[in-house]
């Protein structure tokens, strides 16, 4: 009975050693193989053991322990991950921050022009200035001070120049230089304002002591030089010469008279006694015609001759009609 009880024993010991060896074999034979096999090389893609490295990287925290007044106690906080700012991050938050600003400083009130300041000015009010400038309630940043200067000298007649300067957060100021207006010249029924370089503009205001010119013809027409037509400038109506004759006659007309201007004989007035008198188209030898005209008018009046006309454009060759 022993012995039957002691083989089967035997037996699976026996079994159990075989099958040791042949896992024992099969690893070898695997472990051969693998060796066996060529090195590979990857290409354009990351190693598995760059990956499994980079896999169980952990991100670096930063922790804080805070003692505490018993000793040898101290308190630990949680631990805080640590980040790191790049390049890029910084570049969104400054686009982002200057968006912001812009965006306040083109939509706030403060920053959009209410009111403009308007100096110089005498014959032009403040309104009709200020009317021509279209930059009510724009943002200040817009403003263009030359281009305004020059819509405004280019649009408004009678100003000589201008001048627009913008201080923040809204203010702009516009000086302003007017043509002083030295006569009024008057032609079928329409009145224009003159100044002493021969330039007419509306008149703007009180003209009571102005010269007063009536015409019945144009005057003359300035030469204009080639340069000026290019340039787009607004042209005399008379030249400056024109316009110093006019006022060295008016110098001995009398007070109560308007001036008159004949295409053909020049300047002149109506004599309140009945007769027109002309004394030609320039000042010169105005005070030697002024003589003759006064000698030939007390020859008439001994005479008892009423005249019409009397003419001294000719220095030389003065006469009269009883006819106009």
């Amino acid at each position: 009975m022993k012995r039957e009880a002691t083989l089967p024993r035997a037996k699976q010991v026996r079994e159990k050693r075989n099958t040791q060896g042949n896992q024992v074999a099969r690893r070898k034979k695997t472990s051969g193989a693998r060796l066996a096999l060529p090195p590979v090389m990857v290409r354009g893609g990351t190693p598995a053991s760059v990956q499994n490295s980079r896999a169980k990287t952990k991100r670096v925290k930063r922790r804080y322990d805070i003692a505490l007044p018993a000793p040898g106690v101290e308190m630990r906080l949680p631990a805080v991950p640590v980040i790191r700012v790049g390049w890029r991050l910084v570049s969104f938050m400054f686009v982002l921050l200057l968006s912001g600003v812009l965006y306040y400083l083109f939509t706030s009130p403060v920053y959009r022009v209410k009111d403009v300041e308007i100096a110089g000015g005498v014959y032009l009010s403040s309104e009709s200035i200020s009317r021509m400038m279209l930059i009510y309630n724009q943002p200040i940043f817009l403003v263009e001070p030359q281009v305004i200067a020059s819509q405004l000298v280019d649009t408004l007649d009678g100003l000589t120049s201008a001048a627009v300067t913008v201080s923040f957060p809204a203010q702009v100021t516009v000086t302003v230089e007017e043509r002083a207006p030295v006569l009024v010249w008057e032609l079928d029924g329409q009145a224009q304002w003159v100044d002493a370089q021969g330039f007419a503009f509306p008149p703007r205001g009180d003209a009571s002591n102005l010269v007063r010119v009536v015409a019945s013809t144009p005057p003359p027409a300035p030469i204009i030089l080639d340069e000026g037509e290019e340039t787009g400038e607004s042209h005399p109506l008379m030249t400056p010469e024109m316009v110093t004759a006019i006022l060295s006659v008016r110098n001995y007309a009398p007070d109560s008279v308007d001036l008159l201007y004949d295409g053909e004989h020049g300047f002149g007035w109506h004599d309140p006694h009945g007769w027109i008198v002309y004394f030609g188209m320039d000042d010169d030898n105005v005070k030697m015609k002024i003589a003759i005209y006064d000698t030939l008018l007390r020859h008439l009046n001994r005479e008892g001759i009423q005249p019409a006309m009397i003419s001294v454009e000719y220095l030389h060759a003065p006469f009269y009609r009883l006819e106009p």
